[in-house]
């Protein structure tokens, strides 16, 4: 039976889309049909990062744990079975998506098995795109649109250049809940620590996101000396280089340390510093996001003109150019590139805060608004 995105199929029809000798297994917000002609997801219209269902235009999202001949069918055998192979190839058999509705089952299109994420050999989270890319209204239909009860504010911003460690405090509060996980207590190191470390890891220690998920600080036993006194405490994350600080000054400099290369200096002191690492990671490690890696002038202009620009030098990393942009829930970097254009990164704490940013004509890569 040809379908089509938009079609409304009931219940026994979808089900009827996977072939005979069908196996069923629910997971949260959808049921995984398993056939001999396809593989059936039917979700239910809800939205959150934990949840199985449509995630943007183009990306559907499944979360688990799901039954092994689920994974099996999606990507193959995982990379910790004795049956994977560098030669496996993806089961040739459609992945049939919908979404059940009151009035029905909405058919969305095709689902390409994209990431996959396993905890020991179990699949528990899926990526598929969706083709052909979902329009407007039948997102708006699928993925009814929410509103929070309430954005994290910009109140910090007024005291960053005044009192960097109280801006750090109300961002880091205002933005990060705290979690189960401890870190332990700030452990002694046989430095001197300077006060916008300790606020940071007293900071850090129910937040373990703020030491790092792009790039990462190091725990203080984990601290090493190097180039006159000066101590390594954070590292880029593919090896390129470390960050140090100079444990005998209140509020030192922080300085770039890349083989092969003097060291430079990064333009913050160590508590401007740690506020701008927070912002990327934080950036980084939001549940939603909007990104283009090659983002002309005219719609760099627009998008930072929307925005309200974080008043301070650029931050070195990946390079001397990355500025940051906030508003209530959202917070933007762009950083140029060397063939003229401009990446844009930006990372939202619900998917509400993004839609603004969806009205400005910018050719977004990935949009979650």
């Amino acid at each position: 039976m040809p379908v089509n995105p938009n079609d409304l199929l009931t219940e026994g029809a979808a089900t009827r889309l996977a072939g005979d000798n069908v196996v069923g297994c629910e997971t949260e917000g959808a049921c995984v049909l398993l056939g001999d002609s396809a593989v059936v997801i039917i979700a239910d219209p809800q939205d959150g990062p934990d949840v199985s269902g449509v995630w943007n235009s183009r990306r559907f999202h499944l979360h688990g744990p799901l039954a092994d001949d689920v994974g099996v069918r999606l990507f193959g055998h995982p990379p910790d079975s004795p049956e994977w192979s560098w030669n496996q190839r993806p089961d040739t058999r459609p992945v049939h998506l919908l979404t059940r509705l009151p009035e029905g089952c909405v058919y969305l299109g095709i689902g390409k098995p994209g990431q996959a994420g396993y905890t020991d050999g179990c699949l528990d989270h899926a990526a598929l795109t969706i083709e052909p890319e979902l329009t407007p209204e039948l997102l708006n239909r699928v993925r009814p649109p929410a509103e929070p009860e309430t954005l994290p504010n910009l109140d910090w911003l007024t005291h960053m250049t005044t009192r960097p460690l109280e801006a750090l405090t109300q961002f880091v509060e205002g933005w990060i809940p705290e979690t189960h996980q401890d870190l332990g207590t700030f452990a002694a190191a046989p430095w001197e620590v300077p006060r916008p470390l300790a606020v940071f890891h007293r900071l850090a220690r129910h937040r373990p996101s703020l030491t790092g998920v792009q790039n990462r600080l190091r725990p203080p036993h984990a601290w090493r000396e190097k180039h006159d006194g000066l101590i390594a405490f954070g590292d880029e994350n593919q090896g390129g280089f470390t960050w140090l600080f100079d444990p005998s000054r209140p509020d030192p400099d922080v300085w770039i340390d890349q083989d092969g290369y003097e060291l430079r200096r990064e333009h913050q002191p160590l508590s401007g510093f740690l506020l701008q690492f927070a912002l990327y990671e934080t950036m980084m490690n939001a549940p939603y996001n909007a990104l283009r890696a090659d983002l002309a002038a005219e719609h760099v202009a627009t998008l930072t003109a929307a925005l309200t620009p974080v008043p301070w030098e650029p931050w070195r990393w990946p390079n001397d150019s990355t500025r940051f942009y906030v508003a209530p829930g959202v917070i933007a970097e762009t950083t140029d590139q060397w063939h003229g254009n401009t990446t844009a990164w930006v990372g939202a704490v619900h998917r509400s805060a993004l839609r603004p940013l969806g009205q400005l004509g910018i050719p977004w890569t990935d949009f979650d608004g």
